[in-house]
């Protein structure tokens, strides 16, 4: 900031300070009053007594060398004026000695009021009489030195006149200590008493207010001292405040009445605040001063503290007073500093520093005010707002020093979180790119392995294996880098449900057994047949336990490493023990930490030191806690619990197992070569990938004969080879050049739905939002690189399953239509003709003609699209209604309420099966004759078609899946389920079925116009 705007800034300042503090003088500005003259003050005829009390500043009568309580006949005087110093005056010599001040009141006849007087400070002792009589005193004034008391403590004294008008006041004073001042040095205040009174808790309330607010922030500053780094400035800031504090009680002389203080102690109490304050303040200011004022002018400044300190305590209160302005120079040197050191720090380094010196200016002009009141004798009402102004400039300094710390402490962290982050998103890459490499060499090396097993010689076999052994040790290290990244970015959710320990422990033993093939060290688990399921996600679960396990075969060489679970409190206890080198306690504090390992000889296999720390999170989202028990030398136990599935023990034989029991999991990130496909025929596959090796590696997982495999290096070469040749399958990368596998896949599906030919999308990345994207683009499958090819073999051979049960669904659709033509309904309605053909005629040849009609619409049905008109699906209904109704007469009539001049399509034999199983499962369950109704409205934007009978009804239970295709599927046949779902492909929308058991059912559905 320029020198020049500071200077105005200043001066601007200054000169607001100026203002609010003579606009306070003016606003307890007292009336103009008679003035004392010649010892006589007459307010006869003043009216403004009653509300304000004066002070008595005038010409006074004194008496040097007399010590009088009355006026005698021969007693000489002069005047002199009050409040000032009696140095000087004639028959004074100097400072010490004593005399009596007269002065003379006179008051209105009528007022019978008590009156108040109010001593401010007299030197250096006083009695006061009033008409002769002593109403205060302080300390004990008297012409000899021995027998006088010095004490110059503020008083109040009230007096009550009854039937007088004349007040005569006379003031003995002595003093014999302070060799600076004599006589009355403020003015005294007179007036009523409730003036007077509310006059005194007025300049007291505001200096109390005042001294709180300071020891507020002394305190403040004491504490943040305490709490924080230790900043001395605080502390010495706290001091200064505290000397503000006792010099403002001092100053104002309240703590006088408060507390009984001899003439001694009060003064020296005050010197020692003041340098105590002094040094203090310069303390605060020590960083800016200059590097040769550090050194020799500290030094000098404080030494010179030191000595004035032991001064006062040892000297005589007498010599104090002689040598104050020595006090009052080290009390005073620390402020003009500080205003010097302010302007010139805002100047050269941070511009916010000008609070600093506002603060300093408004605090020093204090100082330097209260200084002026005492050396002129100035009568002004407690003015503390200065250094509330101070306050209040060096708190928004420091808020402003607070809010940017803070905005630098949010960009930095900002900074560092965001470098974290692309920390974890760089390991979370190499890792990636890393396991891409890993994993095909890990499926080549192990597909060469079972190719050509027979023409390899044993030391290649065994390179071979070692070659697989190495790759899965380096995918389970950048599996727990990759594991570490979900769970920084919140990346990890549980899908719990009940799941079989024992199934999940023998899995991890299955995986881990490869590790102890050639090593002392046996892997078993301890746990019944009978323990019931835990609730866990059984994903996790195993993990947690090949993370545990496979940290016990790291540090063990030699004994039982044993997973052990037992039931208890309706927990699931589980444990991992092992016999290895064990742990220290500082080595327990440690293992949960992320790359943190324990240091021994026996372990010789490396690694991250992320799997301890991957279990400890996986356990604690479970809502549990990892706990460990280790002995140096003799091994650890690693425990967890987890909560029951159920009550019952004995349920968990229903609960599916996380694995089969005699499945191999002797391959981690390997693939199993041997044919796993019970797909019948040849599997075409097109495979997409920009990378040659990729390639190479998905031929070699797909090597068996049933495999037809075509592989491509782009997009655009892909959907030439999809237009040329019928393929059962699409597998494409996601990341390529040109054409992306997203694009890709929403080309295909432009022609091909995800039932006429699957997608599946391998990419190196498995984030939630590629994922997402491959799914919107039309994927049916999404599968990570490194490819699993056991995995990926059966995802394959899962979708083209998928796609040959859709034809067979096609298939089976169109049989269920040709079989709504029941042959016993036919049977049954021949039977019916016979026996009419016996009693009446005319109803056979009715009956033959709707028989007819009914099979007529039947097979042209079969044939049709998927819509049909309206007017024929009701023709054939009617025909079955009518043939139904002469087979069974008595049961049920109908109600057709339809508009007949409607002109709209439905799709085929969905009317007539709603109505065909009203009157099979609900009419004709009844005792009494039934009512059924066939309604078609026109409701504007829809028409509503609905079929109501109060047959049988059906349990609300089994509402549901009547209209489940798969649940409906497996009792009744297609039916309703199936009408449901054309009606959902067709319209968005299915059937509607209310029914209650003994009243009946309604089923309707909509159709868009």
């Amino acid at each position: 900031m320029s020198k020049k705007r500071i200077l105005l800034i200043v001066t601007i300042f200054m000169i607001v300070l100026t203002a609010f503090r003579f606009g306070w003088i003016h606003l307890h500005a007292k009336p103009e009053h008679p003035p004392i003259e010649a010892g006589v003050l007459d307010l006869r005829g003043w009216d403004q007594l009653s509300d304000y009390a004066i002070g008595l500043d005038g010409e006074w009568e004194f008496y040097p060398n007399l010590l009088l309580n009355e006026l005698g006949e021969q007693t000489e005087s002069e005047y002199v004026q009050v409040p000032d110093d009696w140095t000087g005056t004639e028959g004074m010599e100097g400072s010490f000695g004593y005399g009596t001040y007269r002065l003379v009141i006179h008051v209105d006849d009528d007022l019978n009021e008590t009156f108040g007087f109010r001593v401010h400070s007299i030197y250096s002792s006083s009695k006061f009489y009033v008409n002769g009589e002593l109403i205060g005193q302080a300390g004990q004034p008297s012409d000899e030195k021995s027998s006088y008391e010095p004490l110059n403590n503020p008083y109040s004294a009230y007096v009550e006149i009854d039937g007088g008008n004349e007040l005569e006041v006379m003031i003995q004073v002595a003093n014999f200590h302070d060799p600076n001042e004599g006589g009355i040095g403020h003015s005294i205040s007179f007036g009523l008493e409730e003036p007077l009174r509310s006059e005194m808790k007025l300049v007291e309330g505001i200096a109390i207010f005042a001294c709180v607010i300071y020891l507020f922030h002394a305190l403040y500053g004491f504490v943040l001292f305490l709490i924080g780094n230790r900043d001395r400035r605080l502390f010495f800031f706290s001091v200064v405040l505290l000397c503000t504090v006792i010099g403002t009680f001092i100053g104002e002389r309240f703590i006088f009445e408060w507390f009984s203080f001899s003439f001694e102690w009060r003064n020296d109490i005050l010197y020692v605040a003041g340098i105590i304050g002094g040094y203090s303040l310069l303390q605060c200011i020590r960083d800016f001063l200059p590097r040769f004022m550090t050194r020799k002018v500290l030094t000098l400044y404080e030494i010179a503290c030191l000595i004035s300190l032991v001064l006062v305590l040892i000297l005589p209160v007498s010599l104090n007073l002689r040598i104050e302005a020595i006090y009052l120079t080290l009390m005073l040197l620390p402020t003009l500093l500080l205003i010097a050191l302010m302007f010139k720090s805002t100047i050269a380094i941070d511009q916010d520093r000008i609070f600093l010196l506002l603060a300093s200016i408004a605090a020093v002009g204090s100082l330097f005010w209260l200084v002026a009141m005492h050396t002129f004798n100035m009568m002004m009402v407690s003015y503390p707002f200065d250094l509330l102004i101070a306050l209040t400039c060096l708190s928004t300094y420091w808020f402003k020093q607070y809010f940017n710390r803070l905005k630098e402490s949010q960009q930095l962290a900002t900074k560092l979180t965001e470098a974290d982050r692309q920390k974890d998103q760089f390991l979370a890459d190499v890792a990636h790119e890393m396991r891409n490499p890993l994993h095909g060499i890990i499926n080549i090396s192990q597909a060469v392995s079972e190719r050509e097993k027979d023409q390899l010689t044993e030391r290649s076999r065994q390179d071979l294996t070692l070659l697989n052994d190495v790759g899965r040790r380096m995918s389970l290290l950048l599996n727990d880098l990759l594991e570490l990244a979900r769970f920084r970015e919140n990346r990890i959710t549980l899908h719990k449900k009940a799941v079989s320990v024992q199934s999940a422990a023998s899995a991890v033993i299955s995986m881990l057994s490869y590790m102890v093939d050639e090593r002392p060290i046996t892997l078993r688990q301890d746990m019944s047949d009978e323990l019931p399921p835990a609730v866990a996600d059984e994903n996790r679960l195993i993990q947690i336990l090949f993370n545990l396990v496979h940290n016990a075969i790291k540090y063990s060489e030699s004994g039982d490493i044993v997973i052990r679970a037992t039931y208890e409190n309706e927990r699931i206890h589980l444990a991992v023990e092992d016999q290895g080198q064990g742990m220290t306690a500082a080595d327990i504090e440690a293992i949960f930490q992320p790359y943190e390992q324990v240091r021994g000889t026996q372990s010789n296999e490396g690694g991250f030191g992320l799997g301890l720390s991957i279990c400890k999170q996986l356990v604690e989202l479970h809502g549990c806690t990892l706990n460990v028990d280790s002995t140096l030398d003799k091994g650890s136990i690693f425990s967890f619990t987890l909560p029951v599935a159920s009550e019952s023990v004995g349920e968990h034989n229903q609960v599916t197992p996380v694995i089969e029991e005699n499945s191999s999991w002797n391959e981690v990130a390997a693939i199993t070569n041997e044919p796993q496909s019970d797909v019948a025929g040849t599997i075409h596959l097109l495979v997409v990938d920009d990378d040659r090796v990729n390639l190479k590696v998905l031929e070699s997982v797909f090597f068996e004969e049933y495999y037809q495999l075509c592989t491509v290096v782009s997009g655009a070469l892909a959907l030439e080879e999809i237009d040329r040749e019928k393929w059962d399958i699409v597998i494409s990368d996601v990341i390529m050049p040109q054409m992306t596998g997203y694009e890709l896949t929403e080309q295909i599906r432009k022609n091909y739905s995800m039932t006429e030919l699957p997608v599946l999308l391998l990419t190196a990345y498995n984030h939630d939002i590629d994922i997402e994207a491959g799914f919107r683009a039309g994927a049916n499958d999404y599968v990570s690189k490194p490819v699993n090819g056991l995995e990926l073999k059966a995802r394959v051979e899962s979708l083209v399953d998928l796609k040959k049960s859709v034809k067979e669904a096609l298939r089976l659709e169109a049989a269920w239509l040709q079989a709504q033509i029941k042959p016993h309904f036919i049977i049954n309605t021949f039977n019916a003709i016979v026996a009419l053909s016996r009693i009446d005629l005319e109803k056979m040849d009715g009956l033959i003609e709707e028989l007819s009609q009914y099979i007529r619409y039947s097979i042209h049905f079969q044939n049709a699209d998927d819509m049909i008109p309206l007017k024929d699906e009701l023709q054939l209904v009617r025909s079955y209604v009518t043939i139904e109704q002469e087979r069974f007469p008595d049961y049920f009539e109908v109600e057709w309420k339809v508009d007949e001049t409607l002109e709209l399509s439905v799709p085929p034999l969905v009317i007539q099966t709603i109505v065909e199983n009203a009157i099979q499962h609900g009419l004709l369950k009844r005792p009494k004759r039934g009512l059924l109704e066939v309604k078609v409205h026109d409701r504007g934007s829809f028409v509503e078609v609905s079929v109501s009978d109060n047959g049988h009804g059906i349990e609300k239970s089994r509402i549901h899946h009547l209209l489940d295709r798969g649940e409906e599927s497996m009792h009744s046949g297609i039916g309703l389920a199936n009408t449901n779902y054309r009606l959902k492909q067709l319209f968005g929308r299915g059937l509607q079925l209310e029914s209650e058991l003994g009243v009946g059912t309604s089923v309707s559905f909509k159709i868009p116009k």
